[in-house]
Parts: C-alpha cells; structure tokens; sequence
C-alpha cells in the first residue's frame, strides 16, 4: 500500500508552458493529503526559489531541496543538511574563478554565480526563474552547485570536477553538481525513516535525469509523458504530460485516489 508520494516539481507540478500548477493537480494533492497519504516534494531546487512559484502556495509534509542536500519538514525548518566536503568547495571555487562554464553556487541561505551568458538566461527562462545574482565566492559552505552547460560540454566539465562529485542534470542547459552520495533517494531515505515506512510502501513522480535515482528508489516510479526516454525507460509506469492531466492519470491508475 502506498502511503508517501513524492513529487518533482519542473515538469511534474509545475507546467513550464502554463507557468502553473493546474487546478487538477492542486485537488490531487489535497485529496492524498485528506486521504492519509504523506506527500513531499523532491526537487533540485532551493525552498528560496520554491517560496516564489506556485508550489509555495501549497501545503506538503515535507521537502527535498538541493537533490537532497537540505531537507525541510512541513513548516520548512531544516532536518537535515549535507555541504559538499571541503576538498569539493574549493574545487569549484577555483573552477568559480576560472574561465570555465557559467557556475552558481547554492549556500543554505543564499544562490550566486560567477558570470551570466545566454545560454544562463536561456536556461533560467526555461524553468520561470530570475538569473543569480553575479557575486564572488564568499568562502561559506556550499551544498550544491549549478554548471549551466550542454551536454556536449559535459566531458569537460567532469574531468575538472574532483572525485566524489557527481553531475544531475535538470535541463539541456543546466547540471547540478552534488556529492557522490548525494540525490533525491537519500532525501527520501530520511524521511522514509523519519515516518517508518520502507521504500515499497512510496511513489515518486519526475521527468528529468536529476530524478532517476528517486524513481528507481520508490516501490513505483512515475514518469511523466514529457520525461525524457531514459527516464521513461527507468520508470515503473509512464504517464500523460505534465499538461495532460498526468499526475491525476497515474494515482487513478493506481486507485489512491
């Protein structure tokens, strides 16, 4: 039986060509909630970014932010929060200075980044959300970073990346930067075990790479119908688009609501 879902937010919730949570969506959500069902969201981004879309609107029992970096409870006070070790943060602060790809940074409190081009503004545009502001590296403990380069760039950025990095990626123009060990399945692992329930008694909804891990974790993996063919691929269940009603399609299939 399941009895927590968790939900990414791009391309899941929130429809970039609507720049909304439809109304469908939103009745889901309240009808699990009523119903019992513990609902999180899972997402690469900061609960910053969060508060100003239209996911900040609503209620959930908890949160996944950072691809697990930082997790909140259900009043958004931190549980748990993991920054890249040392060797990493001065890694990309030197990579921040270089000349090398358009890199932010993301502090507990705080996202900046070293220099803004197109293809950040392009990138940024995609999921409705305003550039960093450009800043020096402050030095603070960081828990994720962003490399907005295309997939062809990618080899290079890996091999400047220090050992126990790994890359995320969210869009054709975008790539999280977070630990080895880091993702969306360890955010819900602890919260799994903050509720006592096991992995098969969880569903996850995504459409992007950054949630592969997440939809291989949970006991059903929903891809939506805009996910890419490897998410898709890596999926339990694939359902209609984000724009098609696909989140309401999945939990009637599967009779949780």
């Amino acid at each position: 039986m399941i009895k927590a879902i968790f939900f990414d937010v791009d391309g899941t919730l929130l429809s970039h060509r609507t720049g909304r949570i439809s109304p469908h969506t939103r009745a889901c959500i309240r009808a699990l909630r009523a119903g019992g069902t513990l609902v999180f969201l899972s997402t690469g981004r900061h609960i910053l970014e969060l508060r100003s879309l239209p996911v900040g609107e609503m209620a959930f029992d908890g949160y996944i932010t950072l691809n697990g970096q930082l997790c909140l409870d259900s009043s958004q006070r931190q549980l748990s929060g993991t920054p890249l070790p040392p060797q990493a943060v001065q890694a990309l602060a030197d990579l921040f200075c270089a000349d090398g790809p358009p890199l932010a940074l993301v502090e507990e409190e705080r996202i900046y980044i070293n220099r803004v081009t197109d293809a950040v503004r392009q990138a940024q545009a995609e999921i409705s959300t305003p550039v960093p502001e450009v800043a020096p590296y402050t030095g603070r403990p960081v828990y994720q970073a962003t490399a907005f380069c295309s997939r062809k760039e990618e080899p290079l950025l890996r091999a400047l990346l220090p050992t126990g990095c790994k890359l995320a990626r969210w869009s054709e123009g975008g790539v999280d930067i977070i630990p080895e060990a880091g993702g969306k399945a360890a955010g819900m692992r602890l919260f799994l075990t903050r509720f006592g329930l096991s992995r098969l008694e969880c569903m996850a909804f995504g459409d992007a790479e950054n949630d592969l891990d997440m939809l291989a974790y949970a006991g059903i993996g929903v891809a939506m119908g805009n996910a890419s063919e490897a998410v898709k691929h890596a999926a339990d269940y694939v359902t209609a688009s984000v724009d098609e009603k696909g989140i309401e399609q999945a939990l009637r299939h599967f009779r949780l609501i």
